[in-house]
């Protein structure tokens, strides 16, 4: 959807066309009613099949654009959703029952997680049968392990240092004023180490002031946005990838990690915590927002790098583009 005017198309670097459609927003309390007649009427018209891809975000007061078009295209096509997690504890009962209606509707839901199959059926009665578990894919020929003299040389870092990632977007829902509070007391206990942040976002300016109050200038490298093709070498650089968000599902930057070779710090939060393991070396569980859970989980890695290296890699298969294709294909050949 797009709040411009008129209707465009594009086409995506993959080959396939991009069409933005022009939305209609009613402002409502916090939140505007967003909808688009225009929209359905163009499914309806050229689709066989409707699959929301980037999830439907769990809004709290008012209907999303989700159930709108949930409501709109029902028994017209198949309907294939993504659940994304969110907090649905905080939804009041009308807005409750209104997103468990459009669910229902829906001939097939697609979750991360095995948590995310039992809020489904527990507090939305979604039918299991309705469920497929199926994790989005990474390119695995970009993200995987690499010598790390090399990919210094490429990226211009010094090999001699230690390096925490994070790369996200630069919002407050991700744990980033907690991290950088602890990477300015843990630059006192390792003299080498540095932080690494690849992302953009509101919280930008205020990144960049924390490094200036604190004299982090050398410390802390801020890189702005990144694709795939260049952001893949900063994992094998960094010692830890830091996911501290407080968003549910399962965020893609943990399977880039273990694919690269890097142990990971996550919440338990979503899906995250069925792959990250203490046991398996491949890193640690958090719970949101504890400081002293935070600083202990990247000392500990930092203090005993050469544990957190070896795991299991046969999981990854899983992730790939093609077992993504194959599931996706079976399941709209069944719908269709």
């Amino acid at each position: 959807m797009s709040q411009e005017k008129i209707e465009k198309k594009f086409i995506h670097k993959y080959g396939h066309t991009i069409i933005r459609i022009p939305a209609k927003k009613i402002n409502f309390l916090h939140e505007p009613i967003i909808y688009s007649p225009q929209l359905i009427k163009n499914i309806k018209k050229n689709y066989e099949i409707c699959n929301f891809v980037s999830g439907y975000y769990v809004m709290y007061k008012v209907p999303d654009m989700f159930d709108y078009s949930v409501f709109k295209l029902y028994k017209k096509m198949p309907i294939v959703a993504r659940w994304a997690g969110g907090n649905n504890k905080w939804l009041i009962p009308i807005r409750k029952s209104i997103k468990k209606a459009a669910l229902q509707k829906c001939d097939k839901i697609l979750v991360s997680s095995i948590e995310e199959i039992n809020v489904l059926q527990e507090v939305f009665c979604i039918k299991r049968e309705n469920i497929s578990q199926i994790v989005n894919p990474i390119d695995l020929t970009l993200f995987k392990k690499r010598e790390r003299n090399k990919v210094a040389e490429k990226i211009s870092l010094d090999v001699n240092f230690r390096y925490l990632l994070y790369v996200g977007r630069l919002t407050k829902n991700k744990g980033l004023e907690l991290l950088l509070e602890i990477f300015n007391e843990l630059n006192f206990k390792f003299e080498n180490i540095k932080l690494i942040i690849i992302g953009d976002g509101p919280l930008l300016e205020f990144i960049k002031n924390f490094i200036k109050n604190h004299d982090l200038e050398k410390k802390i490298i801020l890189t702005g946005r990144l694709n795939h093709e260049k952001a893949c070498y900063y994992y094998n650089i960094a010692t830890v990838l830091v996911n501290t968000g407080l968003s549910a599902g399962l965020p893609n930057v943990i399977i880039e990690s273990l694919a690269s070779g890097t142990p990971t710090i996550t919440t338990n939060v979503g899906a995250s915590k069925e792959y990250i393991d203490e046991e398996k070396n491949n890193g640690i569980v958090i719970k949101p927002s504890n400081k002293d859970e935070l600083k202990n989980a990247i000392i500990t890695i930092l203090e005993n790098e050469k544990k957190f290296k070896n795991w299991d890699t046969d999981f990854l298969e899983k992730f790939s583009y093609q077992e993504f294709g194959n599931k996706l294909t079976t399941i709209y050949s069944e719908l269709l």
